[in-house]
């Protein structure tokens, strides 16, 4: 049917909770219609429940399933296991195409602007980036192109597009309120000097922390009112 997903999820031992599963699938930007459990008994093996889930999204039609199934997956397992906040910041793995680690660097600034003092809640934040995956993405794209060690070539003249990209869509963005949130995060980002983003701990992985370091002065630069 017209806006239908569905989505299957193995779990060995013994049913997963909905009261878990359904929040974590909500904060991704769907929602849930149904959901099926079936009992699969193996001979030698654990009992293993196979849930599938009936999901809706306005948009459904217009998505990359091929594209963005991994992504989603890997999102769904990172929260499931607690590597991953279980927030509206979800939604921008669909909304806006990003992996985890990618929306999880919008939240970092998030909370950065939160601890200094920032007037908006969270969620009011989650809710405007989710309201303009376009920005988001064009912000994610700026701290990679500024930072990622694999995008020396070009740097500047992508970032310099990229600000001139995000610059014309702000112009879009008809609440003031709103404006004020994407515009601290262009800000932010155009701050920063660097970041622990690709820095791994000794057994390979992601280090579970994000941190950056930014420069006050540049704050000042951005027009609107945000941070100094």
């Amino acid at each position: 049917a017209p806006g239908s997903l569905r989505f299957k999820a193995l779990y060995e031992g013994q049913a997963m909770p909905l009261s878990v599963s359904l929040p974590m699938l909500e904060h991704m930007g769907v929602r849930v219609l149904e959901e099926r459990p079936y009992e699969i008994r193996r001979d030698g093996g654990a009992t293993v429940w196979l849930h599938d889930f009936g999901l809706w999204r306005a948009d459904a039609e217009e998505l990359d399933i091929d594209r963005l199934r991994d992504n989603f997956q890997a999102a769904f397992l990172a929260v499931w296991h607690g590597v991953a906040e279980n927030d509206d910041f979800n939604r921008l793995v669909l909304a806006a195409q990003l992996t985890w680690r990618q929306a999880m660097v919008l939240r970092a600034y998030a909370k950065y602007m939160r601890q200094a003092g920032f007037t908006f809640s969270q969620a009011y934040i989650e809710q405007t980036l989710a309201a303009y995956p376009v920005i988001a993405r064009h912000l994610l794209d700026l701290f990679l192109s500024r930072h990622d060690p694999a995008a020396e070539a070009g740097r500047d003249e992508q970032s310099a597009r990229l600000e001139g990209d995000i610059t014309a869509a702000l112009d879009g963005v008809a609440s003031l309120d709103e404006d004020r949130i994407l515009r601290q995060f262009f800000a932010s980002i155009q701050a920063t000097a660097r970041t622990n983003a690709w820095q791994r701990t000794p057994s390979g992985e992601h280090k579970p922390y994000m941190s950056f370091k930014l420069k006050p002065r540049k704050m000042t630069e951005q027009k609107g009112d945000v941070l100094a």
